[in-house]
């Protein structure tokens, strides 16, 4: 008799240790299902950023457009726009493509736009002597005018560079190794002027 309850006894453990072992391993395949889920409910989030550079180009077209609008704006005057050439080294080893830097920066009270386009500002090379070698405008494509507006505490920039040639692309001559006088120009008006130095064959720079 005792042996009977025992043994019933054990039987109705281990029944119930093993209606137990189910619901444990439930909740391991929800937790194993939960990032899938998670991942779907995220899924509408990541593609929202998508839309907004769509409106970007929009922004970056009007802001472009802004300067060229000077429908409304006088023009600069001759004298009411200072312009300044720079270049990033004074001495050029052969074979070394001199570059430029033209910067406008207007020095009237009111916003005036002022023509930067490659043929109405140029970089002029002199020699040493005052004799002319280049201008970019001479080598400038195209007719079209490039205005901007010049109000106070602003500048308009243009880079340029320059083959050491006295033409343009590859026509002209090469230049002879020596210093040269840069200035930037807007017509007959001539910026203050800076020297550059073309190194010759195997002369080391300053």
């Amino acid at each position: 008799m005792l042996t009977t309850l025992s043994w019933a006894a054990n039987s109705l453990l281990a029944t119930g240790s093993a209606g137990r072992h189910p619901t444990a391993a439930g909740h391991t395949t929800a937790a194993r299902h939960a990032p899938a889920r998670h991942g779907r409910h995220k899924a509408p989030a990541a593609a929202s950023p998508s839309a907004s550079p769509s409106h970007s180009p929009a922004r970056h077209r009007a802001s472009r457009r802004s300067p060229g609008n000077s429908g409304s704006t006088p023009a600069c005057t001759p004298d009411g726009v200072t312009l300044t050439v720079s270049s990033p080294q004074y001495w050029y080893q052969p074979g070394k493509t001199p570059e430029f830097t033209v910067r406008a920066v207007s020095t009237e009270s009111q916003p005036c736009h002022f023509d930067m386009s490659p043929r109405s500002v140029s970089v002029v090379i002199d020699s040493s002597g005052g004799r002319p070698i280049w201008s970019s405008a001479d080598c400038a494509s195209g007719s079209g005018s490039d205005p901007v507006v010049l109000a106070s505490g602003t500048h308009a920039t243009l880079r340029v560079s320059w083959n050491r040639r006295t033409g343009c692309g590859g026509s002209g001559n090469l230049v002879l190794p020596g210093e040269y006088r840069v200035s930037a120009a807007a017509g007959a008006d001539h910026g203050k002027s800076v020297n550059i130095v073309l190194g010759a064959k195997g002369v080391s720079g300053p």
